[in-house]
């Protein structure tokens, strides 16, 4: 038994002080998982990793962690510290594209490419081509956890072993995140609650009398049939030459957007936010708060969206960096918005966030850039949701558009088609669901552990220390 080293950008909350608690991103939540399938072969994992603060070291999750603060403009000079204090092999879990000294023998891992924005600087470009040499150069073997990263690799740079880069796309656990049982509406919900009420009452008139059938009991059932009824034309799926009637003076639709399809019916308009009979849609934004992340695009559909459907909300289950530029933006958003009672933030544990997509019905992958095979869209995929998914980075290897989910390009605009476009079929999102949830098996989380192992197992064997690793 020894220490294997994985040296990262985070892994521990570097971003609000918070050392001891895991970061909820992906990068994060692999760290976790390649820690488990470490221990698996029976070896001891470490991370150590940056710190937008002062050096710290904790444990968590049965993981020592060791925090060095550093200079952002110099961050290959704490890849230097780390290296020097790691012990065993090490295995460099993340900035790929800054020029690192590599300890000779080491791994690497490509978590997604972010040099991948059209209008970045094509300078900056051909330089981080430059340092993926670097890496392509230092390191035995580069894990990449979509085709992108490979694809860029085989384009712009030059290597003789076309092993040297190995696809192990994310994974996720389909025995955990499985689809959620039938919800009743919120109609059958109140007749529910009702009928209780009523059996309690009359509980109490038979303790001094015989029960009394009330004469409006009749009237009561006819109600509850037109209810059910009404349910189901709200619930039917809508002509796509249909939409609705923006009464909110806050959301419009421009020109454009009516012209591509998303004008309103002039017979409909709603103007308040009053709950429909049927169950609200929910819309779930599964990411970090961050611009990457296409948090301003969601921002903006969201209020178009909210504007036009009173029974739509939208939860944003993500990380928030507060105090942050993007992170004081959508606080004032969400808290001068005019359908504020529709929007929910909720950060979830690795653990809970299963909780969020189980009373969901569509989910958003709104990516700009820097997006490797999102957990997020795993996650939602396997949980039974149609996503809606922009086709950056790996999410083009998970995503067939109209198969088993919508593929957009990134934007507020195509963004905002869609979600229109599924809030309105009920029978689409169903479709695209049971899709999603086939395509997630082939990417189970077992599949992902017997190939890492696989992968640690040879790197063991070719550094030369399989038997005894040097702590």
């Amino acid at each position: 038994m020894g220490i294997i080293s994985i040296l990262t950008h985070s892994f521990t909350d570097g971003y609000n002080r918070e050392f001891s608690r895991v970061f909820g991103g992906g990068l994060e939540r692999y760290i976790l998982d390649l820690c488990s399938v470490i221990r698996g072969l029976g070896h001891i994992p470490e991370v150590h990793q940056l710190s937008y603060f002062e050096a710290f070291q904790t444990r968590t999750e049965q993981i020592d962690v060791y925090g060095y603060d550093y200079d952002m403009n110099n961050v290959p000079e704490a890849f230097d510290r780390m290296a020097a204090a790691a012990r065993g092999p090490i295995i460099y879990a993340s900035c790929l594209w800054q020029p690192i000294h590599y300890k000779p023998g080491s791994l690497g891992i490509c978590h997604g490419i972010n040099w991948d924005r059209p209008g970045l600087p094509l300078d900056t470009k051909r330089q981080v081509a430059e340092h993926i040499q670097l890496a392509l150069d230092g390191l035995v073997r580069i894990v990449s956890v979509d085709s992108h990263f490979q694809t860029f690799c085989r384009a712009a740079c030059t290597y003789a072993d076309s092993e040297q880069i190995m696809l192990i796309p994310n994974a996720v656990d389909t025995s955990y995140f499985i689809p959620a049982p039938p919800r009743r509406t919120l109609a059958q919900q109140h007749e529910q609650a009702w009928l209780e009420a009523w059996k309690q009452d009359t509980a109490l008139q038979t303790e001094s009398a015989d029960l009394i059938i009330p004469a409006s009991e009749d009237a009561a059932g006819d109600s509850h049939a037109e209810t059910e009824s009404s349910n189901l034309q709200e619930n039917a799926p809508v002509n796509d030459q249909h939409a609705i009637r923006i009464g909110d003076s806050n959301a419009h639709f421009s020109d454009k957007e009516e012209a591509a399809g998303l004008t309103v019916h002039p017979d409909l308009e709603y103007t308040d936010d009053k709950p429909s009979a049927s169950r609200a849609i929910r819309i779930l934004y599964p990411r970090r708060i961050s611009s990457e992340r296409g948090i301003i695009p969601m921002m903006l559909a969201a209020d178009k969206l909210l504007g036009a459907f009173p029974n739509v909300e939208i939860e944003f289950a993500g990380e928030l960096v507060e105090g942050s530029t993007v992170g004081r933006a959508f606080r004032y958003w969400q808290r001068t918005h005019p359908h504020t009672a529709r929007i929910r933030q909720h950060t979830y544990d690795f653990r809970d966030i299963r909780d969020a997509y189980h009373q969901a019905d569509i989910a958003v992958i709104p990516t700009l850039f820097s997006e490797g095979t999102s957990y997020a869209c795993l996650e939602a995929m396997s949980c039974g949701l149609p996503v809606i998914a922009s086709n950056v980075g790996g999410l083009n290897d998970l995503i067939q558009d109209g198969f088993n989910g919508l593929l957009i390009p990134p934007g507020e605009q195509a963004l905002t088609a869609a979600l229109i476009r599924l809030v309105q079929d009920r029978a689409e999102r169903e479709r695209l669901g049971i899709y999603a949830r086939e395509t997630a098996l082939s990417y189970d989380l077992s599949i992902w552990k017997s190939r890492w192992s696989r992968v640690l197992e040879a790197f063991l064997t070719e550094t030369g220390i399989k038997e005894g690793i040097r702590t």
